[in-house]
């Protein structure tokens, strides 16, 4: 018989006898170890994996974000307010208006900035203090510009206000 023959032989020989004693020892093997892998993890006392029992115990309550929440938060305030301003400024430039020009500019400058404050206060970062001098200064420059046009545009008087709300915030740990 050629070797071909002979696999033919074995392969309808398995199939005539369901699965193979072969397959059925390993499979039996195989779940055996699952078995005996995960009860070799797990703590006697809880049952509880015991990386899972040890991280409950050191759970950390994170508190750098927490610490300067408010500023985060007139950040991005300040950011949502400069994105509708910018928008609004985009549009008079389109008609051909460029009155709006200058205000752009410095809500350009503000938006970057608005967003670095936003992460670095979420980390508690060293450098805050620095930024947030920085940011007063921008912060302003933006104010000045969009309260020059707040009478006549909504979108100008909510970011100037959202400036002077982040100014204040900054102001209180300004190096």
């Amino acid at each position: 018989m050629s070797i071909d023959t002979r696999k033919e032989h074995q392969a309808m020989s398995d199939l005539d006898h369901g699965i193979s004693r072969r397959d059925l020892l390993l499979g039996a093997g195989a779940v055996a170890s699952a078995v005996m892998a995960g009860s070799a993890f797990a703590a006697p006392e809880t049952g509880m994996p015991v990386g899972a029992q040890k991280m409950e115990h050191h759970y950390s309550h994170a508190q750098a974000n927490k610490k300067h929440k408010a500023l985060a938060a007139a950040a991005n305030e300040c950011t949502a307010k400069g994105e509708a301003c910018i928008s609004h400024c985009l549009e008079t430039f389109l008609t051909g208006d460029t009155t709006m020009a200058e205000c752009a500019n410095a809500v350009q400058q503000m938006l970057p900035v608005c967003a670095a404050m936003s992460q670095l206060s979420m980390y508690d970062s060293k450098h805050l203090p620095a930024l947030a001098q920085a940011c007063v200064g921008v912060c302003e420059d933006c104010e000045k510009e969009c309260r020059a046009h707040e009478e006549h545009q909504p979108e100008c008087r909510e970011c100037a206000d959202a400036c002077a709300a982040l100014i204040k915030e900054a102001k209180k740990i300004a190096a």
